[in-house]
């Protein structure tokens, strides 16, 4: 975590120009100084050398004392985070898994259906082909003897 140049100054004893001066001078700023907001926050490198530059010595900050059991809280918190993350990636891969079945039967359906259609649709052509030759048989026939041949043609094709 980091500090603001008002803290580092309280700290040091010095005004707040004063560290930014010498956060110019030693070039701090662009790795060791991040804005948040309107606020500069100062990382540990920065205060430590901010620290040695005036020549003074920095109080040590109190360490929390609650501190570690958040983390643990944070820790065992993020670790449910993750089963359920896991447990719900488990469910949908199977979700997924069944759709795709489904998606596959219903291709199969469909390609068979196609397949029937396809043949249904060459047994036609092939009755109107048959149909068409009968009819060029008649027309090639003297008009006198048409009638005879087109009722024996014509009837014996109909199946």
């Amino acid at each position: 975590m980091g500090v603001t140049k008002r803290e580092v100054a309280e700290q040091l004893g010095v005004a707040k120009q004063t560290v930014v001066n010498y956060i110019d001078k030693l070039g701090l700023a662009p790795e060791h100084v991040t804005r948040v907001g309107k606020t500069d926050v100062l990382d540990d490198f920065a205060v430590s050398a901010l620290a040695d530059a005036l020549g003074k010595n920095v109080p040590p900050r109190p360490a929390p004392e609650d501190e570690p059991d958040q983390r643990d809280s944070v820790i065992s918190a993020l670790n449910a985070r993750i089963l359920d993350l896991k447990e719900q990636n488990d469910r949908l891969v199977s979700e997924i898994a069944e759709l795709r079945a489904s998606r596959e039967r219903e291709l199969g359906d469909l390609r068979n259906q196609l397949a029937e259609a396809n043949d249904r649709a060459a047994r036609l052509a092939d009755r109107v082909a048959g149909i068409a030759e009968r009819q060029q048989a008649i027309s090639a026939l003297p008009w006198w003897r048409r009638s005879y041949f087109a009722t024996k043609l014509l009837t014996s094709g109909s199946e």
